[in-house]
């Protein structure tokens, strides 16, 4: 058994990671809905050629902007259910059941049926 002071650091860091699992979940959730709702400009990674190119390359480096963005908010959202999991992990008691007695009764189940059975 643990003692109390480890058990009480060990919820506490649990708590603390699964609220910034929490975070890192709701917060692009946020950020992609009020870039949808707002019409807000989608941060430039890829720089627009300048001077005369084509509408196909423009169109083609804003929708590379836009799956970039998109791949980062995902892999922000995956880190934090990660971080939450393993917060959910350190908070929960995990209660092991004797299976010693679970195994014994199903024997004596079983030995009864074989006794029935002529």
């Amino acid at each position: 058994m643990k003692p109390e002071k480890e058990k009480k650091i060990e919820k506490t860091v649990g708590y603390a990671l699964l609220v910034i699992g929490l975070i890192l979940i709701i917060l692009p959730a946020c950020l992609a809905i009020w870039t949808f709702l707002r019409g807000t400009q989608i941060p430039q990674l890829i720089p627009i050629p300048a001077g005369e190119t084509s509408e196909s390359v423009k169109s083609m480096v804003i929708f590379s902007n836009v799956c970039l963005i998109f791949f980062i908010l995902i892999i922000t959202v995956w880190a934090g259910s990660i971080i939450s999991s393993r917060g959910v992990t350190l908070v929960k008691e995990i209660k092991l059941k004797v299976a010693r007695e679970s195994l014994s009764e199903e024997a004596e189940v079983v030995k009864e049926k074989k006794a029935e059975k002529p």
